[in-house]
């Protein structure tokens, strides 16, 4: 084994943990945002309430929409209809994946600077209740586009110097995708 790919896996390995950390962080967002709901809601029956946990799980939701967003551009989970790439020849499939993903990273580019612009802006901002840094919601949008760029990168990469076929970047959608007894797809799997 080659001192490159020796590290090439260990990098990889990294990368599993911090996304299977990052999928660890969204669960505990979503059972802390239903949590306080739930509590809200009972609390009401009884005409009490407290403010700062309505304010916990908007800034749960949040952050759990921003990284489950990265979750999905990693596993290609995002809405994506696969239609024509499929239809056309495998030299027309690389040019319009090199279209897809340099449009990718610029709409995630200006994400991350008009985040960031956001943040700066409201870098002394606090939320009422929890005295939630009013900078630090708007951060992740400046996560989401800065790790989209990066997964975008890395797509390229893997086309251009890893001889991986478009179909195959386009095509890694984990066991959901299973066959059916015609050799077909399954109902929607082409609709990502």
């Amino acid at each position: 084994m080659s001192d490159s790919s020796h590290k090439s896996r260990g990098i990889g390995k990294i990368v599993d943990k911090l996304f299977q950390v990052i999928e660890i962080v969204i669960a505990i967002f979503l059972g802390v945002m239903i949590f306080f709901t739930f509590l809200n809601v009972i609390l009401r029956q009884f005409d009490l309430g407290f403010a700062w946990t309505e304010e916990v799980a908007r800034i749960c939701f949040i952050y759990l929409v921003y990284l489950g967003s990265i979750i999905a551009a990693r596993e290609n989970r995002h809405l994506m209809i696969d239609t024509l790439i499929n239809k056309i020849p495998p030299m027309s499939q690389k040019v319009l994946y090199v279209v897809i993903q340099g449009t990718i990273i610029w709409l995630m580019g200006v994400l991350a600077t008009g985040a960031f612009q956001n943040a700066w802006k409201n870098r002394n901002d606090f939320w009422v209740a929890t005295h939630f840094p009013v900078f630090m919601v708007h951060f992740a949008g400046v996560l989401l586009g800065v790790s989209v760029i990066i997964i975008s990168l890395v797509n390229l990469y893997r086309m251009f110097f890893l001889k991986e076929s478009v179909l195959e970047l386009f095509g890694d959608h984990g066991e959901d995708d299973a066959l059916s007894g015609d050799g077909e797809l399954g109902e929607g799997a082409g609709l990502q």
